[in-house]
């Protein structure tokens, strides 16, 4: 748990011991400047101290209160000369009053300013301003503060995570305070319509986390479909209504074993998880699953020596074109053989590298890596064979970024039209405005730019019309029950023709069957990729694939395929 310095619950503890004290220095400094006999002198000055004292535990009002006191007791109750029995003159001790009470005010004022400001400090370090709920770090101390329920229990703890799916499409067309008052609404509503004992938090900018302590297992299902009820509801934004996409995954746990932040993080995976899948998610988390951060954490950390000792390479997937079933260009795939742990999936470390600063590093090794294929490539003789590369859009947060492909081409003698740079759909979108400028100055050197994972993500047409995108890649998940799925075709048949009257072309991934190919020859598309032609392979392999079919990998006319054996 974050300890933090309370002055304020500092000041209130001590209290009581200090107001007890500071009277009796008070009394202390009346018999002081008594014993010695006269008022005049500069003894009298230590009744600064008390009033200072009183100033800084009770603020202006005792730093006032004992300004008074003390000025009482070296006035009226203190002669000018204890030996004659002189009284002081009434504007003298009144005067010495006053100032004695400007001090104690000037001083608790600034005591009060002080605890203010440090309590507004820790207020937002521990709040989201717009919202004013709790945020993920306040949200961390309170699961650490969970007590352990037996295994053997009906009853658990469940983390709520809420995520608006559509908040890129929100945050374009309204602006990011509708999010958060789309939020805002959500929260009152549910402190209606749900129990009082849920803590809300805003664990990020478009989710909401809550914690449920101590539940059973038929409460817990009572809670989510009234959840599930509450989600479908549209919500209020200014005088509009707008409808959003939500959906919500469930951590359940017995008792705290990991670091708080790890759970926070499990409600945000199993909460992305839910709006990939379209569906709600709940997850129990036992004593055997809890390792799952620290692998994670760990193969992070051994990715940077994984690059330097060649663990990581490079296998290339063909893309056909679909009409004359020739290889126009291949997508370099990245994979991982770790000495210990064996052959790593790229679904297992790419998504998290992505979210860290190794993002800029693995995405440099796969385009050089990408880059000296392809030069290799024409030096043998296959010639004109454009590579495609994943890329993150967070690799856009490096100022040279842009800069750095630029030299990698210089350095390989590659020309800029045989590397094609595929983003993903709905991450391109959420940070579009930013990246604009890169986005030409990466096609003005004849860069190919492609949409990855099309139909996920929600684009706005206006930017697919303006942006420098040559190829819109259709997600796999509407090809893979082609031409079964009446649905999926439909989609696809949109895509091909809104790509088409954009001028741009379309790529289909995930083509497994002879079926879908031959659809997807009929419908206009312009290249497929996936294992119908070939799954991903080694350089190697692909030069004997290559000079084996001559570059016809399927047959246009038939949809066959030529297979490595």
């Amino acid at each position: 748990m974050i300890e933090t310095f309370d002055l304020d619950e500092w000041r209130k503890k001590k209290q009581y011991s200090a107001a007890g004290v500071i009277l009796l220095m008070v009394a202390i400094v009346y018999w002081f400047v008594y014993e010695r006999g006269e008022i005049k002198y500069v003894f009298s000055h230590t009744m600064y101290v008390p009033i200072v004292l009183s100033a800084i535990f009770f603020g202006a009002r005792g730093g006032i209160l004992i300004g008074i006191l003390g000025g009482l007791v070296l006035g009226p109750l203190m002669p000018m000369d204890t030996i004659t029995g002189e009284m002081q003159n009434t504007v003298n001790w009144v005067y010495r009053t006053a100032f004695f009470s400007l001090i104690g005010f000037i001083v608790g004022f600034a005591s009060d300013t002080t605890v203010f400001y440090i309590k507004k400090i820790k207020w937002l370090a521990h709040h989201d301003k717009p919202t004013g709920l709790p945020n993920s770090l306040l949200m961390e101390k309170i699961i650490q503060t969970l007590p352990d329920l037996p295994e053997d229990s009906d009853e658990s703890h469940y983390l709520i995570g809420l995520g608006i799916a559509n908040a890129v499409e929100i945050r374009m067309n309204f602006g990011s305070n509708a999010i958060d008052q789309i939020l805002s609404a959500l929260v009152g509503i549910i402190r209606n319509e749900l129990p009082d004992n849920l803590l809300i938090c805003r664990i990020h900018y478009n989710s909401l986390g809550i914690i449920q302590p101590k539940t059973n297992k038929i409460d817990m299902k009572r809670l989510t479909q009234n959840l599930e009820k509450i989600l479908k509801k549209p919500f209020a934004f200014d005088d509009l209504h707008l409808h959003c996409d939500m959906y919500f995954g469930c951590v359940a746990l017995k008792r705290v074993i990991d670091e708080p932040g790890t759970y926070i993080e499990k409600i945000s995976n199993t909460v992305s998880e839910a709006i990939q899948k379209k569906q709600h998610k709940i997850i129990f988390i036992g004593r055997e699953n809890n390792g799952w951060v620290r692998e994670n954490i760990q193969l992070l950390g051994e990715l940077k020596h994984a690059i330097e000792a060649g663990e990581l390479t490079m296998h290339y997937q063909p893309k056909v074109i679909t009409q004359t079933g020739h290889i126009c260009g291949v997508e370099a795939l990245m994979r991982w053989h770790h000495p210990t742990l064996g052959n790593i999936p790229p679904d297992r470390f790419i998504p998290r590298t992505e979210d860290s600063t190794l993002v800029d590093q693995l995405t440099y090794f796969a385009i050089d890596q990408a880059l000296r294929q392809q030069a290799k490539w024409e030096k043998n003789g296959i010639s004109g064979m454009c590579v495609s590369v994943n890329i993150s859009v967070n690799n856009f947060k490096y100022h040279d970024f842009t800069d750095t492909v630029l030299q990698l081409l210089d350095h390989h003698g590659v020309n800029g039209k045989y590397l094609e740079l595929e983003i993903t759909e709905t991450l391109l979108m959420e940070e579009i405005e930013r990246n604009i400028e890169k986005l030409f100055t990466l096609s003005d050197a004849g860069i190919i730019l492609s949409i990855d994972d099309f139909g996920t993500g929600y684009s706005s047409l206006q930017y697919l019309a303006k942006l420098p995108i040559s190829f819109i890649k259709i997600d796999q998940a509407f090809i893979l029950n082609l031409p079964a799925d009446t649905k999926s075709k439909h989609i696809v048949q949109t895509t091909i023709n809104m790509a088409h009257d954009l001028g741009k072309e379309v790529v289909a991934e995930g083509v497994e069957t002879k079926a879908a190919y031959d659809y997807l020859k009929n419908t206009d598309c312009d290249i497929v990729q996936g294992y119908y032609a070939s799954p991903p392979v080694t350089a190697g392999e692909f030069e004997n694939l290559y000079r084996q079919c001559n570059g016809q990998l399927l047959n246009g006319a038939r949809g066959t395929s030529q297979r490595i054996q």
